[in-house]
């Protein structure tokens, strides 16, 4: 792992703006496409189109169409915005470039398994490194964190990416209409939740 992760270059999608601004996702998609003829006639790059895919109850899949942004084609869309709307997502900007310049230190290797520095892995993924959640981790999975000997903590990389895997699943129910309940449930809550199942499946049949 690179110690500055200052080479990747941000982007804001495209539910991001929506949601900072109030506006419906389909209505900025429409005003990105809007923005994508005018860099046709320009001969300029047009923003690529992308899908986020979502698991149904049903075991079927939806693909959403999204669009990914850089800071120069966020500012040519948000042109046309309110001035209110554009100085929310400038901030937002601010914020994203300040992760660029988190310095993080270089990955261990753990028993055999890669183990990632957990403060900055926190704040690099927009978690609190200041709410109870910090040391709450720790403490109901121990076996996914290591302390150094310098006092540093240190986070399972595999866990650490089934905990991102776990939020996007509890981002996509947030948006399902009709479970207005599943924005209260923590990602431990919902590991075990998912616990819960398996022992159902794994119990004999009587």
């Amino acid at each position: 792992m690179k110690e500055l992760i200052n080479t990747i270059e941000q982007t804001m999608s495209s539910f991001e703006i929506a949601k900072l601004t109030g506006k419906r996702h389909d209505h900025v998609i429409r005003d990105i496409r809007e923005l994508n003829k005018g860099y046709g006639n320009l001969h300029l790059p047009k923003i690529g189109l992308m899908f986020k895919i979502t698991e149904l109850p049903n075991g079927a899949k939806r693909n959403d169409p999204y669009f990914e942004l850089t800071k120069m084609q966020t500012f040519d869309l948000l042109t046309g915005y309110n001035t209110e709307l554009r100085i929310k997502v400038n901030r937002r900007w601010a914020e994203l470039e300040a992760l660029t310049q988190i310095k993080m230190p270089k990955s261990l290797n753990v028993y055999g398994m890669e183990a990632l520095p957990y403060v900055e892995w926190l704040l690099l993924h927009n978690y609190s490194v200041t709410s109870g959640q910090y040391h709450a981790r720790i403490r109901k999975h121990p076996q996914h964190f290591y302390k150094s000997i310098t006092g540093k903590w240190y986070i399972n990389k595999a866990f650490a990416e089934q905990l991102l895997t776990i939020r996007q699943g509890i981002q996509a129910l947030k948006e399902v209409k009709g479970l207005p309940q599943v924005h209260q449930m923590t990602i431990f809550e919902a590991i075990e939740e998912v616990k819960a199942e398996q022992e159902k499946l794994n119990q004999p049949k009587q």
